[in-house]
Formats: C-alpha cells, structure tokens, sequence
C-alpha cells in the first residue's frame, strides 16, 4: 500500500519536471509527511493540455450519494482497479500522475514497525499512477484521487508486499492521455520505472504521526 509520501521540492522545478505550463502556481509548500485525506497536486490530461490542480487524496466517486465513502480509497490494487465499480471510469478516462519525491513504508522487524524513506537514487522527482474523478453535491464540487498500488519490487520485498505503482517520464503522455481506454494498453504503463534507481533507507519514528512534518521526517535513523 502506499499511506504517506513526501512532496518537498519546489512547485517551480515540478512543473519543469512534468513539462508544464507556468499557469497560477498553487502555492505549495514543502511537505515531508503527507498523509490521506489532505489535498495534493495530481496532473491531469485536458482537451487542450495537461494541468496541475489539488485533489482531496481518498477518491469519492461520481455516482457517490454523498462526499464520503464507508470504506478507504487512498489505495487501489492494480489486479482489480479496471473492474472496481469505484475505479472503472477513472481509469479508463480520468488518469492522473501524482508528483513525489520518496514515500514511507513500515517493515516488521522483531515485532516492531520501521519506517523507511523509498526515493530515487538521485533525488529526483517522480510519479505514481493514479486516477480522479469529480463528485457534485448541490452545493459543493470535489476532485479526489487514489494512488494505484501493485506487487513490490527488488527494492521493496524486504520492506512490504505493495508498493505504489510508478510511471516512467517516457510514459506520462501515454498514461494521461484519455482518449485511450484499452485496458491492456493501459496496464503496460503502470509500474514502468526500473527498481534500481529507487533506494530505501530506515527513518525516525517521528514519521509515524501525520502531525508531524519536516526534514526529519526523511533524514536517515542513527
């Protein structure tokens, strides 16, 4: 699964990344602990670009009575996301690319849960594949989004079983573009970036609370 990842770098050098327009910025701020629920950046194909905006992180679909779910839509597994009543859509037509630059998963190790910093070898900024959907109230509109998770790789089968799925820059086109919504050419985007440019170091247990947020959220535990 993927529960909290970090997005420091700045807004500027995310939109050079993604070859975005310098439309409005959107403010953001450093941030090392992001956890579900808040808004996040997600990019996004539309029929005259692709644009950055913030979407609640927890997808609310369409045809949701209200703007809430009874069950957690920050994860969606990769084996059923295509057929999921939730993700369906979404998928086929409402792909997004959510900008990170290291996320956290906990190892068991004797019994005790050790987060880990997972981020490219080169600090780079990278990103999961994800999809959004927009849920219309009377008198509210909402963007949401999810993270699409699949099996770890090399780099994360010691740490946890899952991982987020991570779309190569080579792909970014392909996976936003939603013209296409054949399921196997989708798929063959997901999880495109090689294992071996990620590395995953042990981090504080300070991660652990939400509240808590800066640069010692990733420094290396002693």
């Amino acid at each position: 699964m993927c529960g909290r990842f970090s997005l420091h770098t700045p807004e500027s050098r995310i939109r050079e990344a993604f070859n975005l327009e310098q439309t409005e910025p959107l403010g953001l701020k450093p941030r090392y602990n992001i956890a579900p629920s808040q808004d996040i950046p997600v990019i996004r194909d539309t029929a005259s670009n692709q644009e950055m905006v913030l979407a609640q992180w927890g997808l609310i679909p369409a045809w949701s009575k209200e703007s809430k779910t009874r069950y957690s839509t920050i994860n969606a597994r990769v084996e059923s996301v295509a057929e999921k009543p939730t993700y369906r859509t979404p998928f086929k037509h409402r792909r997004c690319l959510i900008p990170a630059d290291g996320f956290y998963e906990w190892q068991v190790v004797n019994g005790h849960k050790v987060p880990h910093h997972i981020r490219m070898r080169d600090g780079s900024t990278f990103a999961f594949a994800g999809l959004w959907d927009r849920w219309k109230g009377e008198e509210e509109t909402l963007d949401s989004c999810v993270i699409i998770t699949t099996k770890s790789n090399e780099i994360m089968k010691p740490i946890h079983e899952r991982m987020p799925a991570i779309i190569a820059p080579a792909h970014y086109d392909l996976w936003l573009d939603y013209r296409v919504s054949d399921k196997q050419e989708i798929m063959q985007y997901l999880n495109s970036a090689p294992s071996s440019q990620l590395t995953a170091y042990p981090v504080s247990t300070w991660v652990n609370s939400p509240g808590n947020n800066g640069e010692r959220c990733i420094q290396p535990a002693i």
